[in-house]
């Protein structure tokens, strides 16, 4: 609910991207304001998806989210012991321009590249590795169909 909150603010404040998105839902949908959506709209609804990743990364839900490592490791080149704890600052990675071209740009078009692929662990939606999100499909899911069902 937070993200769809957010997720509409920005599309209310770039009318540019409003319009991308409605040319889709108009493209797909035909007019029809009433037929369920299938799974074939879904996976043609590649720019309302692009806005949902492009707000997450922007503006994600969980701004930070602690790592428990219970046996010594080495973590970007430092020996670290067993039982430390890190902190992990997702805003902080998903608008580092190590990791960005323009990160502070609201960019969905940025996901239309079919060859993009954010660099590994820059882009941290849903988690990452072992404790990536076992509902992360579902919510993209949820939130691209409820984008299309409103602004249709």
């Amino acid at each position: 609910a937070n993200l769809l909150s957010i997720i509409i603010y920005y599309i209310a404040h770039n009318p540019n991207v409003k319009k991308k998105m409605l040319e889709e839902i108009d493209r797909i949908f035909k007019g029809d304001k009433v037929r369920s959506i299938n799974k074939d709209d879904f996976y043609n609804l590649k720019y309302c998806e692009a806005i949902v990743k492009e707000v997450a990364r922007i503006y994600p839900i969980m701004h930070m989210n602690i790592r428990h490592i219970n046996k010594p490791s080495e973590i970007a080149g430092y020996q670290w012991p067993a039982d430390t704890s890190f902190l992990v600052d997702i805003k902080t990675i998903h608008n580092s321009d190590n990791y960005w071209k323009e990160p502070n740009k609201f960019n969905p078009d940025r996901w239309m590249d079919e060859s993009f692929e954010p660099k590994k662990n820059s882009f941290i939606m849903f988690g990452g590795g072992l404790r990536l999100c076992p509902g992360r499909k579902l919510a993209i899911v949820q939130l691209v169909c409820l984008i299309a069902l409103l602004f249709r």
